[in-house]
């Protein structure tokens, strides 16, 4: 079974969220209480908990939803200037996951991480602490699915 999910999050509130809407229009958006106070949104196709059909064109928005995240978070965390956002994208196959992302903060790169201890390293900027399994709670299939009540079109 697969698993991706391209993902920001940030101590912050929900006028992050609303922006993130306005910027990414479609993206999954909700408040995060554990494993730290904030929000998290990820891309339309992230982590999908059920069979879902989308033909090429919904597929293809979606990845773009997913780059633009990725190349404009730089520059759209100005916005925010006293908020750091961590971005993670999280790719897995058969159990196996691997981590990448980066940290910003007012249009300034802070750190990239990638390969081993790279999701350990991320969530720290969130004042975050995996457990013994180096575990992620918004990286639970479904997480950015099951609350859709946070979701705005």
């Amino acid at each position: 079974m697969t698993y991706h999910c391209t993902a920001i999050f940030a101590k912050g509130d929900v006028s992050i969220l609303e922006a993130a809407r306005r910027k990414w229009k479609g993206c999954l958006a909700r408040t995060i209480d554990k494993p730290f106070q904030g929000v998290g949104f990820a891309h339309p196709g992230a982590d999908r908990c059920y069979p879902l059909v989308f033909n090429s064109a919904q597929e293809e928005e979606q990845e773009r939803i997913a780059k633009s995240m990725k190349s404009d978070l730089l520059s759209w965390s100005e916005k925010f200037p006293n908020i750091v956002f961590v971005l993670i994208e999280a790719d897995g196959f058969g159990g196996v996951r691997e981590y990448e992302g980066f940290v910003v903060s007012n249009g300034i790169m802070l750190c990239k991480h990638e390969g081993k201890d790279s999701l350990k390293n991320l969530v720290a900027y969130l004042d975050v602490t995996l457990n013994e399994n180096q575990q992620f709670e918004p990286f639970t299939r479904g997480y950015f699915h099951i609350c859709r009540e946070d979701r705005k079109p």
